[in-house]
């Protein structure tokens, strides 16, 4: 039995799966159909595709059926599923489009190990595309064979599905692919090891309840031996239709030892709250390691308020964790917690404490913008060189803080672009963690 819960519990009980170890993420065509990715519907699809057949043979062949499985089971009983329909009927493009904010939050998410798994029924690429933006590569793998082929640490996201663009001819779109090859393989093989990491997880399951029907049959196939802990449903239908259009995935947590549950909502817009709430939390424990110094120096406990990360975007959060691990310029986040480095989540403890205020992932004070980043154990004339292509001067921080690097009164490389001409950094004044704590703490 579905019980019904709001965004707030629904979005702590997800986080507690992050938290924990043990949320995996079950995404259906409705992520992609959210804007600004507005992928077409089955139905949208069918229509285009009866629409095209009808116009090319008229009163000659009996018109094509309305329904994209019945389509799809028409070509393939022919042999001509992928050299027909795939390639003439549905639109090459039709996969193509912007990630939402569904998207890239389960590629920062998956990026970064937060979440253990992700599965989908998708054909679409959009959060490969998201996990580029985040300067990363999201795993995919289309059976489990090929799932369980990530590196040590790598939360990969397994396509049962298929992929559009890894093997676009063996995607499936009807029934009777099912019990051939080479689709019977691959879901024989995502069964076995879906069963083996799904066993006591949190699986969170998103914009599943659209108009791809059999899906039911692949998700059972894929999924039947599976034993989660907990379900959380996202969707925006009532509990009854769920249940209606997927009793398979309405029934799967019946058993679940910590609850069936079902939140009336958008799967994009879920997606960007849970992310934004792991951010804060991710933020909040950096500071919070802080905290001791902070009370050795000024002989009294940070207010709750500076221990709290700012209300600022996503994108921005994104980049104060960045910021807080020291990630390389261009590449992604792979850490799911932050380092345990007190000097880091001190020093912006301290900024805030003189009254900074943030602005974006930097922090304002008294005129200047500031830029906090992790640089353990390096030269700072190195780190300020590392960074220079990073940030154009226009936006440029006036002050970055590298917390850990030591200053040996060397000055940044100056890199020449290939036209002969030099080509600078940001017009940044770099300066140890010491240094900062003269001029500006004391």
């Amino acid at each position: 039995m579905l019980e019904n819960i709001d965004l707030a519990t629904a979005v702590e009980y997800a986080l507690d799966g992050v938290m924990n170890d043990r949320q995996v993420v079950l995404l259906g065509a409705g992520l992609s159909m959210a804007p600004p990715s507005s992928l077409p519907s089955a139905w949208t699809l069918a229509q285009e595709a009866k629409a095209k057949y009808d116009m090319q043979h008229g009163a000659t062949r009996p018109p094509l059926s309305p329904d994209i499985e019945e389509q799809a089971n028409f070509f393939f009983q022919r042999g001509e599923l992928s050299t027909v329909y795939l390639t003439n009927l549905i639109d090459n493009h039709a996969f193509a489009g912007i990630p939402n904010a569904g998207h890239t939050a389960t590629a920062d998410l998956l990026l970064c190990g937060a979440l253990r798994l992700g599965i989908t029924t998708n054909v679409d690429t959009l959060i490969e595309t998201a996990g580029h933006h985040l300067l990363g590569q999201v795993f995919v793998g289309i059976d489990g064979h090929a799932a369980a082929a990530a590196p040590m640490a790598v939360s990969p996201l397994l396509k049962i599905h298929g992929c559009w663009t890894i093997d676009r001819p063996n995607t499936v779109w009807t029934q009777s692919q099912i019990a051939t090859e080479p689709v019977q393989s691959r879901i024989s093989h995502s069964a076995e090891w879906l069963a083996q990491q799904l066993l006591n997880r949190d699986l969170l399951i998103i914009g599943y309840s659209t108009d791809w029907l059999y899906l039911n049959t692949v998700l059972e196939s894929a999924l039947g031996a599976v034993n989660p802990a907990r379900i959380l449903i996202v969707d925006p239908v009532a509990s009854a239709d769920f249940v209606a259009k997927a009793p398979f995935l309405a029934a799967l947590g019946d058993g679940c030892a910590n609850g069936n549950f079902h939140l009336r909502a958008s799967g994009d817009e879920f997606l960007d709250r849970l992310r934004k709430e792991y951010s804060r939390s991710f933020i909040r424990q950096a500071f919070v390691q802080g905290a001791a110094l902070y009370q050795d120096i000024y002989d009294a406990e940070p207010s709750g308020d500076l221990l709290e990360a700012p209300e600022i975007l996503n994108q921005e959060l994104w980049q104060v964790r960045r910021d807080l691990l020291g990630c390389e310029p261009f590449k992604p986040i792979v850490t799911r917690r932050p380092h345990a480095e007190p000097l880091v989540g001190l020093t912006i403890l301290q900024l805030r404490r003189l009254g900074a205020i943030a602005d974006g992932s930097y922090w304002v004070l008294d005129g200047n913008r500031f830029r906090v980043i992790r640089a353990a154990n390096e030269a700072l004339h190195k780190v300020e060189a590392r960074y220079a292509r990073e940030i154009a001067p226009a936006v440029a921080p006036d002050v970055v803080v590298a917390v850990g690097a030591q200053d040996l009164g060397l000055p940044a490389n100056v890199a020449r672009a290939p036209t002969g001409t030099i080509a600078r950094g940001a017009s940044s004044r770099w300066m140890t963690r010491e240094a900062a704590q003269q001029e500006y703490f004391e």
